[in-house]
């Protein structure tokens, strides 16, 4: 028996000066779709600089698809007290 499974699309949106939510597991091949609803520009920008959604204005959107395993630590490169994780698992 064949069993197929498909990737999934998980939102966080960016409001208050946050990511919601902070914490977010996902599965390698798994895209994160990041919506700002915020009053501010904001980024999403994983630590060591090499995903970054460069700067996202108000109603603006980005998608990043995570093959890799892994924790990724973000934060907005514009205010830098907002953090969140992506844990991504095989």
């Amino acid at each position: 028996m064949l069993h197929i499974v498909l990737a999934a699309t998980l939102n966080v949106v960016i409001r208050d000066f946050s990511y919601t939510p902070m914490a977010l597991t996902v599965r390698a091949g798994d895209t994160v779709h990041f919506v700002n609803r915020d009053s501010e520009a904001h980024t999403v920008t994983v630590q060591g600089g090499k995903i970054d959604s460069g700067g996202l204005d108000t109603g603006d959107a980005w998608s990043y698809r995570f093959t890799r395993p892994g924790k990724y630590a973000y934060f907005c490169s514009l205010h830098p007290y907002m953090r969140g994780t992506i844990v991504v698992r095989p």
